[in-house]
């Protein structure tokens, strides 16, 4: 089974995202969990017309299947 990483993106009103991305090893390392969590929320705010800064980055969690509940993207 593959594993990916997974991690919520929202701003106030705006409906949130779960953003996922396969993983590349079974223990990502710190380049590879800040690349996803900095591509996340450029892919937030760029879709949502807002700058970056407003942006309310979730819990980040790996090992994770693809999420399926509420709105997702694969980035």
């Amino acid at each position: 089974m593959a594993l990916y990483l997974t991690q919520k993106m929202s701003s106030g009103q705006l409906p949130a995202i779960t953003y996922y991305r396969k993983q590349q090893t079974d223990h990502p390392n710190h380049t590879e969990t800040g690349e996803f969590t900095q591509d996340a929320k450029s892919n937030y705010a760029q879709f949502n017309h807002i700058s970056e800064d407003q942006v309310e980055v979730g819990v980040f969690k790996s090992r994770q299947g693809i999420p399926t509940s509420g709105k997702t993207y694969e980035i």
